[in-house]
């Protein structure tokens, strides 16, 4: 078994499905105990057994593609069960309890891509699976998906449906120059975030910067302005020059960034807010930015400055979305 992660197995369940003829989309669907990978956690699984995504950490993934590997063979799909009650005695849980997991593998291609291109184009949509009767459909999210899907984005909606809401992948903006910048860049994509740079680096995207596989675009105030910022998007500015970064966090205030930070010591953060003050902010807006930016761990270099600024944004998307341990209070049904 080859395994990769991506929150988002679509694409590559697609690719599969597209040079393979097959594919399938396993979908954490119930657990009786705590664990690392919350509900709807997914996997796809290709006709050669390559595996994306995660749903155990690591435990049991190797008998959920044989699972999907023969359900695949067998055209049908099934429900599978791991940890107490398995009849894989052999693969434990050490979180102790269960997991049961569906392994899709009639789910329509088109219905995939539907919600590919939705996601790909940032825009939410839900899936509808019968484990009965194995029908799939897509549906767009309702008003109240917000509040029903607080702490897990799949919820049963009957002994044998569940939806599974997909949403956006979190984005990051960085702005800004210097070594710190490219290090955000890439310790932000190693953890799934999509990743966009504003710089007037003469190197930016010419191959010769680690951040060139993110799109890159200059920092004048039109260019800030027209940054589309939704509420799956972070703001980092990183510039030593710090009026340059004003037209962007004036944007991103007016936005619904779910985190804004800023680089700078304690003093460049007060002067930051007086100024923004003076233009109208009033306290609560300018209270978004977090000043200096990131966590603090007595960081010393770029590399520990770049892990504290992407480790605050984490801690801000992680307090806003489906988090492990809320999914505990979850009722499945059994």
């Amino acid at each position: 078994m080859i395994q990769d992660f991506d929150e988002n197995v679509l694409p590559a369940l697609l690719a599969a499905r597209r040079r393979d003829g097959a594919g399938a989309l396993v979908t954490l669907v119930r657990k009786t105990a705590s664990g690392p990978r919350p509900l709807g956690a997914q996997l796809a699984v290709s006709a050669q057994g390559h595996v994306v995504g995660l749903i155990s950490g690591g435990c049991v993934e190797g008998g959920i593609a044989e699972e999907a590997l023969a359900a695949m063979a067998e055209g049908r799909n099934r429900v599978a069960r791991f940890g107490e009650g398995s009849r894989y005695v052999d693969l434990r849980m050490p979180c102790g309890g269960s997991i049961d997991v569906y392994v899709d593998v009639t789910v329509p291609t088109d219905a995939l891509a539907v919600v590919a291109d939705a996601v790909a184009a940032r825009r939410a949509a839900v899936l509808v699976t019968d484990t009965a009767t194995g029908d799939t459909r897509v549906e767009a999210p309702t008003a109240g998906d917000d509040a029903a899907f607080a702490t897990t984005e799949l919820a049963w909606t009957s002994e044998t449906q569940f939806r599974r809401l997909h949403r956006a992948p979190p984005r990051l903006i960085l702005a800004g120059r210097g070594p710190i910048l490219p290090l955000c860049a890439q310790i932000a994509a190693l953890n799934g975030y999509r990743v966009e740079v504003l710089t007037d680096d003469a190197h930016a995207g010419d191959g010769s910067a680690p951040h060139c596989a993110a799109p890159v675009r200059g920092t004048g105030p039109g260019e800030a302005r027209s940054v589309a910022i939704d509420s799956a998007t972070a703001v980092v500015t990183l510039f030593h020059d710090h009026a340059v970064e004003l037209p962007l966090l004036r944007h991103a205030l007016g936005s619904p960034a779910f985190h804004i930070g800023a680089l700078g010591s304690q003093t460049t953060h007060a002067a930051r807010l007086a100024t923004l003050a003076d233009e109208g902010f009033d306290e609560t807006t300018l209270a978004r930015i977090e000043g200096p930016a990131g966590v603090p761990i007595h960081a010393a270099n770029p590399a520990e400055i770049a892990t504290s600024i992407v480790a605050g944004v984490i801690r801000a998307y992680r307090s806003q979305r489906p988090s492990v341990e809320a999914v505990r209070a979850v009722s499945i049904p059994s």
